[in-house]
């Protein structure tokens, strides 16, 4: 295991271990605590290694951990199946996770397919969430013109930070909501990243979006991660207005290349007519 592997896995550990009350376990919490959440000690009980051991695997200064170890640590933090997927990964146990290369270029078959799937917005977007393309649909919904903007800034994480357009689009209206949106996105971004170690694109790409906004960088040192979910989303119609639709997420993880196609359905006949009729306009 690389030694940044451990690292992470070691900050990821202690971001959890500090976010759990004592006392869902029982325990009392010390009067003169330095840290917030639980103690090492409580930790490493739980989870039947020494404290010693656990120590060294925080501070990111253990090699080799088993998979016992971690899914015992895993049980003792209360990580749910992405949380354990990543820390797995992270440590080399779950070979599966390696990913292709993200996706920087759009094929003519997508482009062909984009276009069959209006009036459904869509978006694709890379494992970086730089957006690569929509179809008419979903420009239209938006009322971003993205064409116009640099490339380097065409990033569906950087807009929410930067654009006042698109946080209204997204109907993101105020910082608590931005942080709340942001904050999942960096979860399913630090997740995919377990994906591809020494990556250093993904890399700059982190250091310019904390460097972009306070938001960004106080999300990502909080160690979350997310997967990817298909919801509904509420956005605010550039032509009709206030709209609810329902994510659906086709993955490309097959060959070269990763991509992630986002369509979005809705939720009665009314409601596609009206997108149908915005297309069409």
């Amino acid at each position: 295991m690389m030694q940044d592997a451990q690292k992470q896995i070691g900050a990821f550990l202690r971001s959890k271990r500090e976010a759990l009350a004592p006392e869902l376990y029982g325990l009392s919490r010390p009067s003169r605590a330095r840290t917030p959440g639980l103690r090492r000690e409580d930790v490493a009980e739980m989870a039947g290694i020494s404290t010693v051991w656990y120590s060294k695997i925080e501070r990111g200064k253990a090699g080799g951990i088993s998979r016992e170890a971690l899914n015992s640590l895993a049980n003792a933090l209360q990580f749910d199946e992405t949380e354990r997927h990543y820390v797995m990964a992270l440590a080399g146990i779950e070979a599966s996770t390696s990913l292709p290369g993200p996706c920087v270029r759009v094929s003519q078959d997508t482009t062909r397919l984009l276009v069959k799937l209006n009036p459904l917005p869509a978006i694709l977007i890379n494992d970086y969430f730089d957006i690569l393309a929509t179809n008419a649909a979903y420009d239209v919904m938006c009322g971003v013109v993205l064409g116009n903007l640099p490339r380097e800034d065409c990033n569906y994480v950087g807009l929410i930070l930067t654009n006042p357009a698109w946080r209204r689009f997204l109907q993101l209206i105020d910082d608590r909501m931005v942080e709340e949106r942001v904050a999942r996105l960096v979860g399913t971004l630090r997740g995919m990243s377990a994906g591809r170690p020494g990556d250093t694109t993904l890399e700059k790409r982190i250091a310019w979006l904390r460097e972009l906004s306070p938001i960004f960088a106080r999300c990502w040192e909080r160690k979350n991660v997310a997967r990817r979910e298909e919801a509904l989303f509420s956005f605010t119609h550039a032509t009709l207005g206030p709209i609810t639709l329902k994510k659906q997420i086709w993955l490309n993880c097959s060959g070269e290349t990763s991509g992630q196609l986002n369509v979005y359905h809705p939720q009665n006949e009314n409601d596609y007519n009206h997108l149908a009729k915005a297309v069409a306009s």
